[in-house]
């Protein structure tokens, strides 16, 4: 097997298709402990997918949340939609950025029960694979895609919306 080394410039994959826009509620975020990477927590969360194929749906799941030392969460999640007709497995992958020039507690403050999060949203940025036994969304099985949005840790107001990558022709 050889690897391509070329320097040659190749196209951009561009963001296709609404796959869904999720409007939802974190629950209670569980500390589960200081880790030499960071703070895990497991949070659940739950609300109602508002635009896209799906709309109308329950998407829910189990977040196992890290925050890292320098105030960044690192999120693995996975999710399902289910719209009554058809269900949706989600494997979530991605980043929860604080606001530019905000603060950063110290990772230990974060197990004190009195710690709150600051009342602003955080920037949500990743990936998710999709799968699903649905025929009439069998494409998605082999579907990349981007989702952008934001969380407020504060309140647990929740705003994601996933777009598939279309590869570059």
């Amino acid at each position: 097997m050889t690897i391509d080394q070329s320097t040659e410039q190749r196209p951009i994959a561009e963001l296709g298709d609404l796959l869904y826009r999720f409007e939802g509620r974190l629950g209670e975020m569980y500390p589960i402990g200081l880790f030499p990477e960071g703070i895990r927590f497991h949070n659940d969360f739950e609300g109602r997918v508002v635009a896209g194929p799906f709309a109308g749906g329950r998407l829910f799941g189990l977040d196992q949340f890290l925050v890292r030392p320098d105030g960044v969460g690192e999120i693995h999640a996975p999710e399902v939609i289910d719209d009554g007709r058809h269900r949706v497995a989600l494997d979530v992958r991605g980043y929860v950025l604080p606001p530019e020039g905000a603060p950063v507690p110290a990772i230990e403050a974060m197990l004190d029960p009195r710690f709150t999060f600051p009342d602003v949203p955080f920037r949500v940025t990743g990936s998710v694979l999709l799968s699903t036994a649905a025929p009439a969304f069998a494409h998605l099985n082999r579907v990349v895609a981007v989702i952008e949005g934001h969380v407020n840790l504060a309140d647990g107001h929740l705003l994601v919306e996933a777009r598939a990558v279309q590869r570059a022709s």
